[in-house]
């Protein structure tokens, strides 16, 4: 079983010691993927840390969830697995099927060569999907460092996003990432320019090591409408900076679940970083001698925020904001903008 959950004593151990008295009674995952079988090319499986699989429907997420988060309500915002060979419908249907906006919210995949306004304005007016998830390889470039935000959110897509007030859950291009002057300036330049749409940076701006995060908040942090998610960050020190430096309402709890769900845990080494997990791995350095146990990317995720709350002795309003009151705010705003501009529409017609 790939799955390091409360299953194994070893986890459960960890939760009952370490997590249980720091979670809050309510928990809401901003970040998670699911995909049901058939959306992968048959020769491509997703390799979440070793294990290859080829769906993640949402009977396993509801099942993991309750295993990873013992005695905790539980929820979920969920998108598909972005694969340009991909069945892109298929999966985006799946989760319009799936969502039920009280449990499990969902967003929409967004490939700017498949899709256009008209499509993206359908699936957002029927109310189950709350916006769309752009992601570096559909723009298709043969050098991924190169891509720009404005190529995987188009003005198309951004003034269907901001008509609706819509999510976005984005996942920035380029090798330094949030240092990268380009992303912070086209950042700025999002935000600025669609004021109804909401902006989640995932992985907070995929700053998984400590340099790479110092001073680059600074830029955007009073944008009012940019939000930030830990989704796979393990990093203790990037939390801590990021904890005091942020608005702590526009901080959101997200795991990158399945991924999230294997063994292994990011490590910083020489201002960079790395996974190391117990089975090679193409993102990862392995453990070939079988020296480490391991536990969840997710539960050592935990760890970190942990760590990063006590050391700036912030309290139990922090902790039950960043687990689930900042995320349904947010999902409870774009879900109000939403049925209101269906209203609007529905008296003009």
């Amino acid at each position: 079983m790939w799955r390091e959950t409360t299953k194994h004593d070893r986890n459960k151990k960890i939760f009952y010691e370490e997590l249980d008295g720091f979670l809050p009674e309510k928990i809401l995952d901003f970040h998670v993927h699911v995909f049901n079988e058939g959306v992968l090319p048959k020769d491509q499986p997703f390799h979440s840390g070793g294990p290859a699989i080829t769906s993640y429907p949402f009977e396993e997420l509801a099942r993991d969830l309750d295993e990873c988060f013992p005695g905790r309500e539980n929820s979920a915002v969920c998108f598909g697995l972005p694969v340009v060979e991909g069945d892109h419908r298929r999966n985006n249907e799946y989760i319009a099927e799936g969502v039920d906006n009280k449990k499990f919210f969902g967003l929409r995949l967004l490939d700017p060569l498949r899709d256009d306004a008209e499509s993206v304005r359908r699936d957002l007016e029927g109310g189950r999907l709350l916006g769309f998830k752009p992601y570096p390889v559909y723009p298709r470039k043969a050098d991924e460092n190169t891509v720009e935000i404005p190529e995987m959110l188009p003005d198309w897509a951004m003034d269907v996003a901001n008509e609706f007030g819509a999510l976005i859950m984005l996942h920035i291009p380029r090798a330094a990432r949030l240092a990268d002057p380009v992303n912070q300036r086209q950042l700025v330049d999002l935000c600025s320019s669609y004021p109804r749409a909401r902006i989640v940076l995932a992985h907070i701006g995929r700053a998984y090591f400590y340099k790479n995060v110092v001073g680059n908040l600074d830029a955007l942090r009073d944008l009012p409408n940019l939000y930030y998610d830990l989704a796979m960050v393990n990093n203790w020190e990037v939390m801590e900076y990021a904890f005091g430096k942020l608005d702590p309402r526009r901080i959101l709890f997200g795991s990158d679940i399945p991924l999230a769900l294997a063994p292994g845990k990011s490590v910083e080494i020489n201002d960079q970083y790395t996974y190391v997990t117990p089975k090679p791995w193409k993102l990862s350095i392995s453990d070939d001698h079988g020296k480490i146990r391991f536990t969840s990317f997710l539960y050592e995720e935990l760890r970190a925020a942990r760590k990063a709350v006590e050391r700036l002795g912030l309290g139990r309003e922090f902790v039950d904001g960043l687990f689930h009151g900042n995320g349904m705010r947010l999902l409870n705003d774009v879900q109000d903008d939403m049925k209101s501009l269906t209203a609007a529409s529905a008296l003009a017609k």
